[in-house]
């Protein structure tokens, strides 16, 4: 479709830049109070060479392949089709005005100057989308990939595949937990404090939590959280009432000295003519910062703003964000589009610890452990779905570094608990050591 000066020429060229430059300003709110969590936590910082390798430098260390979008799988187990080199794809979108769509504006033309600012509205209706789809392009990339140090993007170049960038976040920066949080048997406060020794250890000292409603919801019926507010309260009753936000807020900065930020957020695509909706938040991750600024807006220059074609109407409402307006005359259409080129990044991903609340190996009761008081008569235990020597998994569990060492008398149940007390790392050397 060949681009051509839009029938609105003389309105686009007086108007479009201010109204462009409104409409963004209204999304996204004042530079000191920006309605996006990726304006308050990242900060904005230009690159000349938009690609993976001059990205992943100094405080940062990305690293790209090619996924399959319409995957059920979770991001993190989807096969790599390729490895992704070069440039940063593109975020952009476009709204085109059919015929029927165009008649109506003709006729409020036609109409004159008591119809100029209804006019104006309509004309410039799509320029808001525009900007309105990249920002929230940015905020689900920019919160997947905190939440979970793994996001993508939507590769414009090849349909049905997405670019799946990982922060490479150290494995001994994630846990898991000892009961899944959603159980009666969880003791988060143990988790975050485990989670919290572990960056200590490293020169690190986190004073932000980070988690989805979801999982602040289990925290507010759990036994330990709620144990640990009656207390803070000096309140003795036998059983304490669920707690609210607030309060839940108080138990972490009290008991942990940690603030919490509770995060839900949804967004809306169109697939298909339906509207898909997706969360923002990677679900049971809970994330703890050293601060709420963690890294990044990385933005370069669009190819079309430095090649601008002749008859094509430009705005630029931000750094980053290249808005066009054109038309055609057969059919007769006018065009809206929006494109940018950035990308989310975080940074010192040394100071960012996760947690995977449901991370957590269970006992399997096959053979009636639970009833015995001690193991020594029981020379197998079933861990990661395979039943394996115990004295086996005990000793090499005894050569991970900083351990407390445990003998073959532990009762199965309580080892698992005690593996499940590792790091990813830790974990994944115990795994090899066992050849699972």
């Amino acid at each position: 479709m060949d681009r051509q000066e839009s029938i609105f020429k003389d309105l686009i060229g007086k108007y479009f830049s201010a109204t462009a430059k409104f409409q963004y300003n209204k999304i996204n709110g004042s530079k000191e109070e920006p309605k996006y969590l990726h304006d308050q936590m990242l900060d904005e910082e230009y690159s000349a060479d938009m690609t993976y390798s001059s990205i992943s430098g100094n405080f940062s260390r990305i690293t790209a392949d090619i996924v399959s979008l319409d995957s059920p799988l979770p991001l993190k187990l989807r096969d790599s089709i390729s490895s992704a080199k070069g440039d940063i794809p593109k975020i952009g979108l476009k709204y085109v005005l059919n015929e029927k769509q165009m008649n109506t504006l003709l006729i409020l033309y036609r109409t004159g100057p008591s119809r100029t600012k209804e006019l104006i509205k309509k004309i410039f209706d799509d320029s808001q989308s525009c900007v309105f789809g990249i920002k929230e392009s940015i905020e689900q990339i920019h919160l997947k990939g905190f939440s979970s140090g793994l996001t993508e993007i939507p590769d414009s170049k090849n349909v049905g595949t997405s670019i799946r960038i990982d922060y490479n976040i150290p494995a001994s920066n994630q846990m898991g937990v000892v009961h899944k949080w959603h159980s009666k048997e969880a003791n988060p406060i143990n988790d975050i404090k485990r989670t919290l020794k572990a960056a200590k250890t490293k020169g690190e000292y986190p004073n932000t939590i980070w988690m989805n409603g979801e999982t602040a919801e289990h925290l507010m019926t759990n036994s330990q959280i709620k144990e640990q507010f009656a207390f803070s309260m000096n309140f003795t009753a036998a059983s304490v009432p669920d707690l609210d936000e607030d309060q839940l807020k108080s138990v972490f900065k009290r008991r942990l000295k940690l603030n919490l930020q509770v995060i839900d957020r949804t967004f809306v695509h169109q697939k298909d003519g339906k509207s898909i909706v997706s969360e923002g938040w990677t679900k049971n991750m809970v994330v703890l910062s050293t601060g709420t600024k963690v890294g990044s807006l990385v933005y370069g220059t669009t190819v079309e703003s430095e090649f601008k074609q002749n008859g094509v109407n430009y705005a630029e409402p931000n750094s980053y964000i290249l808005l066009s307006k054109s038309g055609t005359t057969d059919p007769v259409s006018e065009m809206t589009a929006g494109q940018a080129m950035v990308i989310p990044v975080l940074q010192n991903v040394e100071s960012l610890f996760y947690i995977n609340t449901i991370d957590a190996q269970k006992l399997d009761d096959s053979d009636n452990e639970k009833i015995a008081s001690g193991s020594s008569t029981d020379s197998k235990i079933t861990i990661w779905s395979q039943e394996l020597e115990k004295a086996l998994v005990i000793g090499e569990f005894n050569k991970i570094e900083g351990v407390k060492k445990t003998n073959i008398s532990i009762a199965d149940e309580k080892l698992i608990e005690r593996i499940n007390q590792l790091s990813n790392q830790e974990e994944a050397k115990l795994k090899t050591a066992l050849g699972i």
